[in-house]
């Protein structure tokens, strides 16, 4: 993350169209200053921010799309596990910030890919295990722009009956029925005319392997999308300028928990 925004630069100087992981970097006045530098050398800027390819989070998506439920109201976006990420990668124990920057950054990307851009947020934050450094439980509300509401909570201390990792589950109330996607990548959509249950599951393909499949296929789906749009000339889905958006509601997350207020989105991003 410490190196983005130099490459980053780098890429722009030399006119190469560049991908970022995630977080996009250290900071939001760097996130802000890579997206000033592509802008002004005239090439597209991606984030790797793959999670809103997931096939049950683009299932979502065109449900909601579809109108069936008619106009959302309220929502709720979770990732809960007992899953050891440590065990594979032992650096995120280290930090001072843990589970909103690593895995928290994706939940809020999906809640603002399915309910549009966030005016508002508030957020608490815990740390369950005591062997890490950083927060490993957080609960975020959202005021979304079109009126709506959601709650985007993330642990990695839920010890469950059925190991749900690493499985978004979503609900959505609209003015005319409700989406659910739950465990098993079922996904239930409620309308006037019945409930509608679908099998969402991901692919999985050749180099893939359970239970990493719904990932490691939107990974597959994200480049795809890379290279159509670079051959299109169009802008990607998860841009450096759409991902400030994402970006800031991380750094107001924090800001929340630690102040105990509630942060204005667009102070952020001025």
């Amino acid at each position: 993350m410490n190196s983005h925004r130099a490459l980053v630069e780098m890429a722009a100087a030399h006119r190469v169209p560049a991908i970022c992981q995630k977080p996009f970097a250290p900071t939001l006045a760097d996130a802000k200053a890579m997206v000033s530098a592509c802008v002004a050398a005239g090439i597209p800027l991606m984030i790797h921010e793959n999670f809103r390819w997931q096939t049950p989070i683009q299932a979502v998506r065109k449900a909601l799309d579809s109108g069936v439920i008619g106009t959302p109201f309220w929502g709720r976006f979770s990732f809960r596990s007992g899953y050891d990420v440590f065990s594979g990668q032992p650096y995120l124990a280290q930090g001072k910030r843990f589970i909103i920057e690593d895995l928290g950054i994706h939940t809020l990307d999906i809640a603002r890919y399915i309910l549009g851009d966030v005016l508002a947020l508030t957020a608490r934050t815990r740390r369950v295990n005591s062997k890490i450094n950083g927060e490993d439980v957080a609960t975020i509300l959202l005021d979304h722009e079109n009126g709506s509401t959601s709650i985007v909570d993330v642990s990695y201390a839920t010890k469950q009956s059925i190991e749900a990792f690493p499985e978004t589950l979503i609900e959505i109330d609209g003015t005319e029925g409700a989406i659910r996607l739950s465990q098993g990548y079922k996904l239930q959509v409620t309308h006037a005319k019945g409930t509608a249950n679908n099998d969402v599951a991901p692919s999985l393909l050749p180099w893939a392997s359970r239970p990493w499949h719904n990932i490691q296929e939107s990974v597959f789906a994200i480049q795809q999308h890379w290279t159509d749009c670079l051959k299109a000339g169009k802008e990607t889905s998860t841009s450096g300028a759409d991902n400030l958006k994402t970006f800031a509601l991380v750094e107001a997350a924090y800001e929340s928990a630690a102040s105990k207020a509630t942060v204005d989105i667009g102070s952020l991003l001025k």
